[in-house]
C-alpha cells in the first residue's frame, strides 16, 4: 500500500504525547549512550486503554457488537443498521446505503470511525457510499438525536460511532487470527475479510485485508415502476428490466496495519489504511452528452470508482491527578477522490483532503461531578472537477471546543454539555457549461459561528428509569446547499444550491421510559423536534439538456435528456415520532434463551407551508422470536412497513403535487448461528441468514432510486467465522 504522507508538525504531538507516556525509554536510552555495553530489563506491564467516551452517555442510543453485529453485519453501513429502532437505511442502489436517523441524514448524521469522521463524500449526495466495511467493526453504536456537542453540526440529527480496533488499545494476551467469508446467493455476492491482533513485548500489532464483489441484483417483477415514471416525465421509460437490475454490480477491497506502544502512564498508536470500492448506479434514463433518441444503447451506464488513503494517530495519557483523570488525542489524515464514470469515460471527479484532531481532557472536578473539555477542528479541502462538476472547490475550515458534564445525585443524573463553532467556506470560481456555452461563476465566501447547548436528567427506580433530554442544536450549510449549479450525473438531477443559506437550528425534546414488570420489559422513546431554517432539496420539475442552451420545461418528450431540478432551499420544519420495543423472555423447555419481542417507530416530518419532508421513512411495526437449541441460535423476524403517501412535491401543469408515493409491504427474515470448535486449533461460528424470503417487492421511500428499483429480492447468506 502507498501512503505518500508527509510527517511534518503534525507529528509533534505524537512525539510529546510519547516522551510523556514512555519517559524510561530515554532515560534508558541516554544511559546507553553514556554505558555501552549496559543493558536494562523492564518488567512487563499490563496496560489496557479506556474505551473512547460516549457523545453524551445520557443520549437515546443503542450498540450492536460480538454475535449480534456479525449475523446483521452487510454490504453498507446502511444495510447493517436498517433494524435498529428509529433507523433507516436510505439506499441509492444495492452498493449505497447510509443512516438515516429519525428522518435525519447527509449533512445531519456524521459517521465517526474510533472517534474521527469517516471524511469520505457520503453526507454531500446519496450517490456516494462510505468507505467503511462493517465486517471489520468491533462495536457500532447509533445515537439518535442530536450529538453536535462532540462531533459538530454535521452530526445535527445523529451519529454513528464505529469502533474497529486498527489502532490496538490494549496488549493482546495471545496471537489471534480472525477470518469471515460469505456468500449472497441472489447477486453472487463473495466476502472475504482477515485480521491479525499480535504483540511483542510492549508493542501490539493489528493488520487486515477485505474484500467484496458482486454481479446484478435480481429483484421480483420490473426495475422501473413505469407508472411512477410516467407521472414524473409525462412519457413511460424506454428502458426496463424484469428480474434484475442492470448495472448494479461492485467490487470493494482494503486494508490497514496498525501498531500501538504501552507504558506505565498510556499508549500512542497509528494506523494506516486504504479502501476502494467501484459499483454501478442502476440503469435509467440517464441523460445522455449531446443528442440521443433515448435508446438503451445510449443512456448512460454510470459507475462511481472510488479510493481513499488514511492515517490516523491516537494516544491517551492517564494522569494521577483526580482533578485531570487522562489528556487523550486523536488526528487523521484523509486523502479521498471518487470518478463518475459514463460509459467508462470519466466525466467528474470528486476529492475531498481532510485533516482532523480532536484533544480531550477527562476530568472529574469533585466526588460527584466529571466531564470532558475537547477542542475539535476539521481542515478540509473539497473539490470537483469535470464536464458535470457541479459544485466548486471549497476550502472548509471547522473550529470548535466543547464542555461535557456529569452530575451523579444518585438516583439521579444530569448531564449538561455546549459547544462553540466557528465554520470558514472560501470557494473559487466555478466555470459552468450550458450546452455550448460556459459561463464562470463566481461564489461568495461564507464565516458562520453556529452553538449547540444539551440538557439530560435521568431518574432512576427500581424496576427503570426515565430519561428527558433536551438539545439546541445548530449547523452552518454545507458546501453543496450553498454552491451546487449544475448536472450531477449519478442523481440524474440539475442541482442549484442557495448561496443566502442561514444556519440550521433544532430545538429538540426526547423522552425515554425504560421498564421491568415481573419479566417484561419495556423500552418507549418519545421525540419531536422543532427546526428552524431548515434546509431541504425541493424538486422544480425537469430541465431539457438537448437544447442548444439547456432549459426548464414542463413536459419532457424524451426521458434520456431530461433531468429533474432539485433547488436547496429553506423554511422550518417540525418532526415527531417514537421507538417502541417490548420483550418477554420465557423459559421453555429444550430451548435456550427464548425471547419474543414487538416493535414498533415512526418518524413524520411537516416544512411550515404543511407540505412534508420529502423522503421520509413511512411507520413500521413487527414481531421477533430469538431462541437456542443446543450449539444453535437462531430468529426470525416480521415487518411490516406501511405505504409511504406523505411525500415530497413536485410541479406538474402549472399545479404542485405530490410525488409518487410507495407501497406498504411483509418482509420475513431468518438467521441461524452455530458455534464450532476444534479443540486446541479454532473456534468460529457457521450462519445462515435468510433475508426477504417471501420475495416481496419492496421499494424505499427514503430512496431517491426508488422508481428505479426495488430493494433485492429473497436472498440467501452462507457465511463461517473462524477464530485461530
Amino acid at each position: 500500500m502507498r501512503f505518500p504522507f508527509k510527517f511534518t508538525r503534525r507529528a509533534l504531538p505524537l512525539a510529546l504525547a510519547a516522551s510523556a507516556i514512555f519517559p524510561e525509554a530515554y532515560s534508558a536510552e541516554t544511559e546507553r549512550s553514556s554505558s555501552p555495553g549496559s543493558s536494562i530489563v523492564l518488567d512487563a506491564i499490563e496496560v489496557q486503554a479506556a474505551p473512547d467516551s460516549p457523545t453524551n452517555s445520557l443520549d437515546p442510543s443503542s450498540t450492536l457488537s460480538g454475535k449480534e453485529l456479525m449475523l446483521k453485519s452487510a454490504a453498507t453501513l446502511g444495510a447493517t443498521l436498517q433494524n435498529e429502532l428509529g433507523v433507516a437505511n436510505a439506499t441509492f442502489g444495492p452498493n449505497v446505503g447510509l443512516p438515516l436517523i429519525r428522518g435525519q441524514h447527509g449533512p445531519r448524521t456524521r459517521v465517526m470511525v474510533n472517534g474521527l469522521g469517516t471524511h469520505d463524500a457520503s453526507a454531500m449526495s446519496p450517490d456516494h457510499g462510505t468507505t467503511v466495511e462493517s465486517l471489520l467493526a468491533k462495536e457500532i453504536k447509533v445515537l439518535r438525536g442530536p450529538a453536535t456537542i462532540r462531533n459538530g453540526g454535521g452530526a445535527i440529527g445523529g451519529a454513528v460511532e464505529i469502533t474497529d480496533g486498527r489502532i490496538p488499545e490494549h496488549l493482546p494476551t495471545k496471537t489471534k487470527v480472525t477470518t469471515q467469508l460469505r456468500f449472497n446467493t441472489n447477486h453472487d455476492e463473495r466476502i472475504m475479510a482477515t485480521e491479525l491482533l499480535t504483540k511483542a513485548g510492549q508493542v501490539a500489532f493489528h493488520a487486515d485485508v477485505h474484500g467484496r464483489e458482486s454481479n446484478n441484483i435480481h429483484i421480483p417483477g420490473m426495475a422501473i415502476d413505469q407508472d411512477a415514471f410516467t407521472q414524473l416525465f409525462y412519457v413511460p421509460s424506454p428502458n426496463n428490466t424484469h428480474g434484475y437490475t442492470g448495472n448494479t454490480n461492485a467490487h470493494s477491497d482494503g486494508g490497514s496495519m496498525g501498531i500501538s506502544l504501552f507504558g506505565e502512564m498510556g499508549y500512542v498508536g497509528m494506523s494506516i489504511s486504504r479502501y476502494s470500492n467501484n459499483y454501478g448506479i442502476p440503469l435509467g434514463p440517464a441523460h445522455c452528452h449531446g443528442p440521443c433518441t433515448g435508446n438503451a444503447a445510449e443512456a448512460d451506464n454510470v459507475r462511481i470508482d472510488l479510493h481513499q488513503e488514511r492515517l490516523d494517530l491516537k494516544g491517551e495519557l492517564f494522569l494521577p491527578w483526580e482533578w485531570l483523570e487522562s489528556i487523550s488525542f486523536r488526528i487523521g489524515k484523509s486523502r479521498y477522490h471518487h470518478d463518475e464514470l459514463s460509459n467508462g469515460i470519466q466525466q467528474t471527479r470528486f476529492q475531498n483532503d481532510v485533516t482532523e484532531s480532536r484533544l480531550e481532557f477527562t476530568h472529574a472536578l469533585h466526588a460527584r461531578v466529571s466531564g470532558t473539555l475537547g477542542l475539535h477542528g476539521i481542515d478540509r479541502e473539497f473539490s470537483a472537477l469535470g464536464i458535470e462538476a457541479f459544485v466548486p472547490s471549497t476550502s472548509i475550515d471547522t473550529k470548535g471546543v466543547y464542555l461535557i458534564e456529569t452530575i451523579d445525585l444518585n438516583p439521579w443524573q444530569v448531564e449538561l454539555g455546549l459547544r462553540k463553532e466557528q465554520v470558514k467556506l472560501d470557494p473559487s470560481p466555478q466555470t459552468v457549461y450550458f450546452g455550448p456555452i460556459s459561463h464562470t461563476e463566481v461564489f461568495p465566501a461564507r464565516k458562520l459561528a453556529p452553538e449547540s447547548y444539551t440538557l439530560a436528567v435521568k431518574r432512576m427506580h427500581s424496576t427503570g428509569s426515565i430519561t428527558v433530554n433536551r438539545w439546541i442544536a445548530k449547523r452552518a450549510p454545507d458546501v453543496q446547499e450553498l454552491y451546487a449549479l449544475g448536472p450531477h450525473l449519478a442523481t440524474r438531477t440539475y442541482d442549484f444550491g442557495n448561496q443566502d443559506l442561514d444556519i440550521e437550528t433544532l430545538n429538540g425534546w426526547d423522552i425515554r421510559f425504560q421498564q421491568r414488570l415481573g419479566k417484561l420489559e419495556g423500552n418507549l422513546n418519545l421525540f419531536k423536534y422543532s427546526a428552524k431554517n431548515y434546509i431541504y432539496q425541493q424538486n422544480e420539475g425537469l430541465y431539457e439538456t438537448d437544447a442548444a442552451i439547456p432549459h426548464p420545461v414542463m413536459r419532457c418528450a424524451n426521458p434520456a435528456t431530461c433531468l429533474i431540478t432539485t433547488r436547496h432551499s429553506q423554511q422550518d420544519a417540525r418532526f415527531h415520532g417514537y421507538e417502541a420495543e417490548m420483550g418477554l423472555p420465557l423459559h421453555i423447555p429444550g430451548l435456550r434463551k427464548f425471547r419474543a419481542s414487538v416493535f414498533a417507530d415512526q418518524v413524520r416530518g411537516m416544512l411550515d407551508d404543511d407540505t412534508h419532508v420529502p423522503r421520509l421513512t413511512p411507520a413500521r411495526h413487527g414481531l421477533l422470536i430469538q431462541a437456542g437449541m443446543g450449539k444453535w441460535d437462531g430468529e426470525i423476524r416480521l415487518t411490516h412497513m406501511r405505504a409511504q403517501k406523505r411525500t415530497g412535491t413536485m410541479p406538474m401543469n402549472d399545479e404542485i403535487v405530490l410525488e409518487p408515493g410507495t407501497d406498504s409491504y411483509h418482509k420475513v427474515d431468518i438467521a441461524l448461528r452455530r458455534s464450532i470448535e476444534v479443540p486446541n486449533w479454532f473456534t468460529g461460528d457457521l450462519f445462515i441468514n435468510m433475508r426477504n424470503i417471501t420475495n416481496a417487492e419492496i421499494r424505499n421511500s427514503t430512496s431517491f432510486l426508488r422508481y428505479y428499483t426495488p430493494e433485492l429480492g429473497h436472498n440467501i447468506e452462507i457465511g463461517m467465522r473462524i477464530d485461530l
